[in-house]
């Protein structure tokens, strides 16, 4: 039997419409990334301009702008990417899960907030091996325990049926929308909470790319997904939040439908309607 507050939050929700649900959950649903007053120079050179946005959990969020407005920064900032940058500086908090990332150890932090890149990067090992790379450095990991892992994890990521015949192939060997998908489901055997995309699909054939955005959607049913995207058909078609970055500021964010649909800024129309890229 239904509650008061369950039976009414079921009344709420079916009087609002596929969208305003949509919106209603993005905008009330709980942060896993908190990011504050955030600032970050390369040397003089300030990339990240006083950026404060929440990342909801278990939700697609999407990062557009043109090339140099600072989204891929941010994305990398969030498992500490940036500190492979001699001159890098920062001020403002970062937090995973309530955890400030400045005061999380990076291999730590990179257990919980996995990454992919734009192109695949497979290592130059097996199927197998290269998903059980990062369990095996955390911990002993049993046959048994290595084949369940092989298994979910490519199940997850949509390449079980393509590879369960050929886990002992070099990763290298399979095709780049393949090694793509690999490199997702060797992202995913350390359960990471956050799993961050930068382009994921800008070097894939379309049936590839929609492959991986169908994955995206997936993923996000139970993991937070942060992907940075020229694509704004494919924003629109992942996320259930877009955040627009420009010289990097983050001009405006919301819900993916409200933002594309009635931005409030004149920046963001005029990159939407391509009168800027």
């Amino acid at each position: 039997m239904m509650s008061m507050v369950e039976r009414k939050n079921t009344e709420k929700s079916r009087s609002l419409s596929d969208s305003q649900a949509s919106m209603l959950s993005v905008a009330e649903g709980e942060s896993v990334i908190s990011i504050r007053n955030f600032n970050l120079w390369y040397g003089d050179f300030q990339a990240l301009k006083n950026i404060s946005l929440e990342i909801p959990k278990n939700k697609a969020t999407a990062f557009i702008g043109p090339s140099g407005c600072g989204k891929s920064t941010l994305l990398r900032t969030f498992n500490r990417m940036c500190d492979f940058a001699p001159t890098v500086r920062t001020e403002g908090t970062i937090e995973v899960a309530g955890r400030d990332i400045f005061a999380t150890e990076p291999n730590e932090l990179r257990v919980m907030v996995g990454m992919v890149f734009q192109h695949p990067n497979p290592f130059p090992m097996s199927i197998r091996d290269n998903i059980l790379y990062g369990p095996r450095r955390m911990r002993k990991i049993s046959k048994a325990e290595g084949d369940e892992i092989v298994e979910r994890c490519l199940r997850d990521a949509g390449l079980w049926d393509e590879a369960k015949d050929k886990l002992d192939q070099n990763g290298l060997g399979i095709s780049g929308g393949q090694q793509q998908r690999l490199c997702i489901a060797r992202a995913l055997a350390v359960e990471p909470q956050v799993l961050l995309m930068d382009e994921p699909t800008s070097a894939l054939d379309p049936i590839s790319t929609s492959l991986i955005e169908e994955l995206m959607v997936e993923l996000a049913r139970d993991r937070t997904v942060v992907v940075v995207t020229h694509n704004m058909q494919q924003a629109t078609r992942v996320a259930d939040k877009t955040a627009f970055f420009y010289l990097g500021e983050l001009i405006e964010e919301g819900p993916t439908r409200q933002l594309f649909s009635q931005p409030r800024e004149e920046r963001t129309k005029d990159y939407l309607t391509g009168r800027f890229s």
